[in-house]
């Protein structure tokens, strides 16, 4: 949809039903065919009516427990992915220096006080 040409209340329905999709991949079933996906839809959509007050609980603590492993699974990715964006480095005052140098140029290198906040700055001035 070209969001020039949909009102908000689309696009929250476009929303919602794109978060329906993610439970369906959520649930392990995204592999399946389309049609063979809506058979087993259809047939929970008609079981649903016939259930329990416990057997409606019941799923719903399934459900929750899923979602929230999900939750704790996206979690860890991320932090596992941002951790792989840090890398540690031990440089000495001198080596800093000439990598500030490289950064900055010479001038700034030499009358830096603290050359590793300098270079930090010179890194984020950069982007």
């Amino acid at each position: 949809m070209n969001p020039e040409t949909h009102t908000r209340e689309q696009g929250v329905r476009v929303h919602y039903l794109a978060n329906l999709g993610g439970l369906v991949a959520v649930a392990g079933l995204d592999h399946y065919p389309p049609d063979f996906l809506l058979g087993v839809l259809l047939e929970v959509a008609a079981r649903a009516p016939q259930l329990s007050e416990q057997q409606r609980a019941k799923l719903c603590r399934r459900g929750q427990a899923r979602l929230e492993e999900r939750a704790a699974e996206k979690r860890a990715w991320n932090a596992w992915q941002r951790a792989r964006e840090l890398h540690r480095l031990d440089l000495s005052t001198a080596e800093t220096r000439r990598l500030l140098a490289a950064v900055a140029g010479p001038e700034t290198a030499s009358r830096a006080g603290d050359p590793v906040a300098c270079l930090l700055r010179a890194l984020r001035e950069a982007r």
